[in-house]
């Protein structure tokens, strides 16, 4: 089972940061948790909340109700998914790579050489073969997920793995502290020598090769990536991750990001691979989320040998405006589209329809906080994140990334009146919800009214300006809004009980 806690990057969204703890079969258990916005978060009351309380020693569980019990005490925080793949990807049954042998005085020379020290590729290709090879080591990955009764916990066998880790991890810590690019480069290169064998090996080897690569930032592993991503025996947790390298090579200082290295070509490249991905089925809703963000990111509306179908962007719409989607998901959807540069070669890009959907998200995620504020302060802060982090700027931009946000899109033209009518309503909703949470407790049934009628606002013109084209590329969506079934004016909204 691998449980994943999602903090937020500098831009606000959510990422997964991954702790592995192997049970039973290993189905991997995905745990959410935006981190809620500094301005409003308060101190969880973990501690003390129903259900939070950690289990007396002697009542803890046997091993084989683990999975359970943990699924009992978070309740409604942890989703188990299980990927088939990962479960045959566990078996320890691989073939363990040659390692041979390295020194302690060579490995201060690798890390003097990313400190800045003339760069030696044989040595640093033999360091990352020995400690590759010690991930695929089946005594050191059984230490770590099935240990012996009464092992030694500072035996080979019990720490090798986790040190291979932490001598692979190092040297591209140093490098980046030191921006020795040219070491960067060469280590790499080292680690995608590597690569096709470990990512071919056991499931922790394959994690770890996917996290060390994305660590880099590098051009260089672009192509990996992409072909782990469309990898149909792959599994998630390592496409996942590759989801992730590709954003680091994206991402710059300062929380903007510019495009992959190589082009439109190798940008249309990437983008296939993550359509052709968020279409299978079953792909858990947090993996989904990141998929979105990544295509959002790479701000290609379409292929530029195929203009009119706007696949990029009608892969996001679908999203957007499907009702059966998480609304965390839908308002990533709303934010990618939001990203993406359209030209006048993109004619069949609905600016109002995304606008109309990206307000029933707003609308419904409004609604969520109000519903749970008063009994669950942390899960109504989660709701308002997608608000502040992905619909707000889907209209308004992101700072640094130019032409991002609707309303700065130069081919916007007549539709501008619309979204930002639409734009104008979001925006108190969004306010509304800061000072909710900023309120003190004896106030916030006041704010809940305020947000519950700005929220009925935003519904009652979306209900009466429905736009009158409902095509998006080439494909029709139906215009019915599938807001909250709880309506805003209600007075059980403020104040209402978490539902049991």
């Amino acid at each position: 089972m691998i449980i994943a806690l999602a903090p937020r990057l500098s831009r606000g969204c959510s990422w997964v940061w991954l702790s592995i703890v192997l049970l039973g079969l290993s189905p991997w258990a995905v745990q959410a948790q935006t981190k809620p916005p500094a301005e409003t978060a308060e101190k969880p009351k973990a501690a003390t909340e129903k259900g939070a309380e950690a289990p007396a020693e002697d009542e803890k569980p046997a091993d084989a109700d683990e999975a359970a019990v943990v699924q009992e005490e978070v309740k409604s925080s942890v989703e188990v998914f299980v990927d088939p793949l990962a479960v045959k990807a566990n078996e320890n049954t691989f073939p363990q790579l040659p390692a041979g042998n390295f020194n302690i005085k060579q490995i201060r020379d690798v890390e003097a050489m990313a400190k800045g020290a003339a760069v030696d590729r044989d040595l640093i290709q033999k360091y990352v073969t020995k400690y590759t090879a010690d991930l695929t080591n089946r005594r050191y990955i059984k230490g770590l997920i099935d240990p012996e009764v009464g092992q030694n916990p500072n035996s080979s066998d019990a720490v090798g793995f986790r040190e291979a880790s932490a001598h692979l991890a190092s040297p591209i810590d140093l490098a980046k502290k030191g921006n020795r690019t040219a070491f960067l480069k060469t280590y790499t290169e080292a680690l995608l020598a590597q690569a096709p064998k470990v990512l071919k090996n056991h499931l922790l080897a394959r994690v770890e090769m996917a996290i060390l690569l994305g660590k880099t930032g590098s051009p260089e592993a672009i192509d990996t990536f992409i072909a782990q991503i469309n990898d149909k025996e792959q599994t998630i947790l390592v496409k996942l991750w590759a989801v992730r390298g590709l954003l680091n090579v994206m991402q710059v200082s300062g929380g903007g990001f510019q495009d992959l290295p190589g082009g439109p070509t190798v940008i249309a490249k990437a983008a296939h691979a993550l359509v052709d991905w968020l279409a299978e089925e079953g792909l858990p809703w947090p993996v989904r989320l990141r998929a979105v963000e990544a295509l959002g990111t790479l701000r290609m509306a379409a292929d530029p040998k195929a203009q009119g179908k706007l696949e990029m962007a009608s892969t996001l719409m679908g999203i957007l405006a499907d009702p059966k989607a998480r609304l965390e998901v839908r308002a990533q959807a709303a934010w990618a589209l939001g990203m993406l540069r359209v030209s006048q070669a993109n004619p069949k890009f609905n600016y109002k329809l995304v606008a109309f959907y990206a307000g029933e998200v707003a609308a419904g995620l409004g609604e969520k906080v109000t519903t749970t504020y008063s009994s669950n302060l942390s899960l109504a802060q989660l709701y308002a994140s997608p608000l502040l982090f992905q619909i707000y700027p889907a209209f308004n931009g992101v700072d640094g990334v130019r032409e991002s946000g609707l309303l700065r899109m130069p081919t916007l033209g007549q539709n501008r009146g619309y979204v930002e009518q639409v734009a104008n309503l979001i925006k108190p909703v969004a306010k509304s919800a800061i000072e909710l949470f900023k309120s003190p407790p004896g106030s916030r049934d006041k704010a809940a009214k305020e947000l519950s009628d700005r929220v009925g606002a935003l519904k009652s013109f979306l209900e009466k300006n429905v736009p009158e084209d409902s095509q998006f590329g080439e494909k029709d969506y139906p215009l019915k809004a599938e807001l909250a079934r709880v309506p805003a004016g209600d007075p059980k909204v403020a104040g209402a009980a978490r539902p049991q």
